[in-house]
């Protein structure tokens, strides 16, 4: 069945005609099916005419396209008429106005029936095979026009190629407005409205009307000129528009992430100088700040992750994992934030490992993005509750929670960016309605699938996401969790370089690492850090991508062409995190790229685990 033929023939109104020139009964089948589909969804009484044989085949083809064709037959919706004589008044003659009248009758039987209308098809050659009057056939198709004008009527008439004259089909085409040509629904150019058709005309009147179609055609041809030039002036302006949008928030990132980092910096410094006489009013306040510039840093990631992953400007960095270990991971690093919001959370994992390829980072953010969901919506004692388990060839992953629900009319548009299910004034749950857009951007890009199911207001929520299996990897053992975390680590101090011009947050940054044990040399610009590295000889460089002179592309390029320098650890610590970013710093030899505001827990790992240096 042809998709666009079935939304094109859908699209029809009562009082169109159209004629069907078909070459094969399989065109005429997908035709008819179609035009009885989209009267039986309209309401409409559907009339065949034609031969008992066809008649039978349309009732086949109607079944096969999953029409209930006893049902309908029975309650009147389809009507089959494969005599000429329940046609043709008196069976032998064909007079236009007599068989009008039966139409008429048809179609006012059809409204008294409680159907909206009448949707006709007919086989004209068969219904006036050897009738001698046939030839005033263009009078009857002509005469129908003006009767379908404002009826409640609906007209097919069908026509084979085959046993059609050059001449009936010219006389077709100049009578129909609409044509069906093989999987195809066209407006006719040839059609001659009635007051051309019916009388008589000169040939001035006619060159007249002919000359005024052409002076038509050409007015509707400027017409559609002018909105394809509008148009392409309007890409271009969006496309502009566009790139001004993305350059804009990449610049609004950077701005908001470098004063979040130096707050981030100064809270830890004070939570490490935290005397023991510092009351709760101190470990409140510190705890109130962190929370907050984590939440506008979430809120930074979001909105430019969002434009990104619509745009599928997202490149994936796919390798064969176990989705079993990666989630336990996900949630176990996510545990004292649903902790300190006094949710319980409980995790459900299947005893053997289930493989998957994918890209382990945008994975674990999809997760962390449905778990910091929950636990915006769950209110205070709520129960939030993962679960992961294999489904055919497919891994399931599902987070549910007690919390406010979904309301049905936002449930089908929970997916799309900027839906937001909680619009009040108050906007106590904050948030820019991006975060689970993410979500299905980046598991769609793996293949797989995204699902949200909520009984309603009030009672919870749970998402479902679905990944393909890696049966490639079928038989081979994947890395187990417990050899990661039994690596190597090394404790105790570090010799860092921090190459940072903006004062209060290279300050801030060495206050933090010299407090947590290293030894810390500052540098402001790109050249001051090569030329700083070249002295101290540090183990790990902590560097800002946009510095003055020399950024950091080729502060890490420089360091790792020096002998002296190439074996430190080089650690992108700054405001731009796009995708093309971190490309560009680890092709220029950083090892890590981080965002700011860094997490502090994350940057103590990285700086006591030496094989954390090889990942990006």
């Amino acid at each position: 069945m042809n998709g666009d033929l079935d939304r094109r023939i859908a699209r029809l109104r009562q009082g169109d005609h159209l004629c069907l020139i078909y070459d094969s009964v399989a065109e005429q089948d997908a035709a008819l099916v179609s035009f009885f589909k989209g009267g039986l969804a309209a309401g409409e009484r559907c009339l065949f005419v034609g031969h008992l044989a066809n008649g039978r085949r349309i009732e086949r083809a109607l079944v096969a396209a999953g029409v209930r064709i006893g049902g309908e037959i029975d309650r009147g919706a389809i009507v089959l008429l494969t005599e000429r004589e329940m046609w043709l008044p008196d069976g032998r003659r064909f007079e236009p106005g007599e068989l009008l009248d039966v139409l008429r009758q048809a179609e006012q039987q059809a409204l008294d029936d409680g159907f909206s209308g009448l949707r006709a098809t007919w086989d004209m050659t068969w219904v006036l095979a050897g009738n001698p009057d046939s030839a005033r056939l263009v009078e009857l198709e002509a005469q129908l026009n003006r009767f379908l004008a404002g009826s409640h009527t609906c007209a097919l008439c069908r026509y084979p190629r085959i046993h059609a004259s050059a001449e009936l089909v010219q006389d077709v085409l100049r009578t129909h407005p609409l044509a069906v040509l093989g999987d195809q629904l066209c407006p006719n150019v040839f059609y001659e409205p009635p007051a051309m058709v019916l009388g008589d005309h000169t040939p001035e009147e006619r060159v007249d009307w002919m000359i005024a179609q052409l002076r038509q055609a050409r007015f509707n041809e400027q017409k559609l000129e002018e909105v394809t030039r509008r148009l392409s002036q309007n890409r271009g302006a969006l496309a502009r528009a566009d790139k001004a949008k993305e350059e804009l928030l990449t610049m609004l990132a950077h701005e908001l992430r470098n004063p979040l980092g130096t707050i981030s910096n100064a809270l830890q410094v004070l939570r490490l100088q935290e005397h023991e006489g510092a009351d709760e009013t101190w470990k409140r306040t510190i705890d109130a700040a962190e929370r907050q510039v984590l939440h506008q840093a979430i809120l930074v990631d979001e909105m430019l992750e969002a434009s990104r992953v619509t745009r599928g400007e997202i490149e994936l960095n796919c390798e064969h994992m176990d989705l079993v270990r990666l989630v336990r991971e996900t949630v176990e690093g996510y545990r004292e934030t649903l902790r300190n919001a006094n949710l319980k959370l409980d995790l459900e994992l299947p005893e053997r490992s289930i493989r998957i390829y994918g890209d382990r980072l945008r994975l674990s953010q999809a997760v962390a993005n449905l778990l910091r969901n929950s636990a915006k919506f769950t209110s205070p004692g709520g129960h939030v509750v993962v679960r992961v388990r294999p489904d055919g060839r497919r891994a399931e992953i599902r987070v549910c929670d007690s919390g406010m629900g979904i309301h049905s009319d936002v449930l089908p548009h929970v997916f799309e960016v900027f839906t937001q299910a909680d619009r009040s004034l108050d906007r106590a749950k904050g948030g820019l309605g991006v975060g689970l857009a993410v979500v299905k951007g980046l598991i769609e890009m793996h293949g797989g699938e995204v699902q949200a199911h909520s009984e309603g207001v009030g009672k919870g929520a749970e998402f479902t996401l679905r990944l393909p299996m890696d049966t490639a990897a079928a038989g081979e053992e994947l890395e187990p969790a417990a050899a990661e975390a039994a690596a190597p680590a090394r404790n105790g101090h570090r010799r860092i370089l921090v190459v940072e011009d903006n004062p209060d947050a290279a300050a801030t940054l060495r206050d933090f690492l010299e407090l947590s044990g290293h030894e810390v040399a500052l540098a402001s610009s790109g050249i001051d850090g090569v030329a700083a590295a070249r002295e101290f000889h540090p183990e790990v460089v902590l560097c800002d991508l946009g510095l003055p002179g020399m950024d950091g592309f080729q502060v890490a390029s420089e360091l790792r062409r020096d002998p002296t320098t190439s074996s430190a650890k080089l650690i992108a610590v700054t405001g731009y995190g796009g995708d093309e970013d971190r490309r560009r710093s680890k092709e220029a030899g950083f090892d890590m790229h981080l965002t700011k505001p860094v997490d502090p827990a994350q940057l103590r790992r990285l700086l006591q685990d030496e094989r954390a240096g090889r990942a990006h």
